[in-house]
């Protein structure tokens, strides 16, 4: 059993156990509904997560075949919101707004955590796991940054700029 996987898991497990209770604490706090329902799939996302994390310890502990392991793309991804939708969104409070940078910082640092993890593995389904864990981590990223987007009224979207004042 490679007790540097073995750490890694742990650190991982740890971080979505945080990041689970920041969400809940968030959907709580939150006054927006659109807002409290992110922050609870967030929640069940990281649930998923320490579940497969787990799964993934306990067969390594019994010193099973490190088997390739279905990640699902997270429950935010079925509920990207378009542009249309949030014209009609509510505006939030500088707390709901602050929450949300807390949120969007937490997703980069496991992005960051799960993608160096990828590089350092030499086992290609260790490798895999971890890369699958990062992609989830960005989507939620910027699911949050577009919402942090959207509150600011920057003109974008999803990085896509939504109108411009100059004249064609």
């Amino acid at each position: 059993m490679p007790t540097e996987l073995m750490k890694a898991l742990k650190t991982a497990y740890e971080a979505e156990k945080e990041g689970l209770r920041s969400y809940l604490k968030y959907a709580k706090q939150t006054k927006v509904a659109t807002g409290k329902n992110m922050f609870i799939q967030l929640a069940l996302d990281e649930i998923d997560h320490m579940d497969l994390i787990e799964k993934f310890m306990e067969k390594t502990l019994a010193g099973q075949p490190i088997e390739h392991v279905n990640i699902p793309k997270g429950r935010l991804s079925k509920f990207m919101p378009s542009t249309k939708d949030l014209k009609f969104a509510e505006k939030s409070g500088l707390g709901d707004e602050e929450a949300l940078k807390v949120a969007l910082a937490h997703e980069e640092k496991a992005m960051k955590f799960y993608t160096e993890e990828a590089e350092k593995a030499t086992d290609p389904k260790v490798k895999d796991f971890f890369q699958k864990l990062a992609e989830v981590e960005k989507k939620h990223f910027d699911i949050i940054k577009a919402e942090i987007d959207f509150m600011s009224q920057d003109g974008f979207w999803f990085d896509t700029q939504e109108f411009t004042v100059e004249e064609n």
